[in-house]
């Protein structure tokens, strides 16, 4: 990602310090923060042998990072639609 683009800032900036104070009062995020830590729970309790930890270890970190790429490509992509639209709505009333 490249840092000197004022969307990626926008970004980078909205998605580290703001959304970890928007994800300490949203439901949806903590019950499924709940669920994540109940399914660790389940995971300890299987007395997995090191390697087995370490296989399950790099497929979890594998989709985790996945679905944080997505989320920042979409996130981008969302904020590029706003920006888009809000250079249109200027241009029709410029017309008018």
């Amino acid at each position: 990602m490249k840092k000197n683009r004022l969307l990626d800032i926008i970004a980078a900036h909205r998605t580290v310090t703001d959304l970890d104070e928007i994800l300490k009062k949203d439901k949806y995020y903590q019950e499924a923060l709940a669920k994540e830590q109940a399914a660790s729970d389940i995971m300890d309790s299987l007395n997995l042998t090191t390697e087995q930890k370490k296989a399950v270890d790099r497929v979890i970190t594998a989709y985790n990072e996945c679905g944080a790429a997505y989320g920042a490509v979409a996130y981008r992509f969302g904020m590029e639609d706003g920006i888009r639209v809000r250079m249109e709505m200027e241009e029709i009333m410029r017309m008018i």
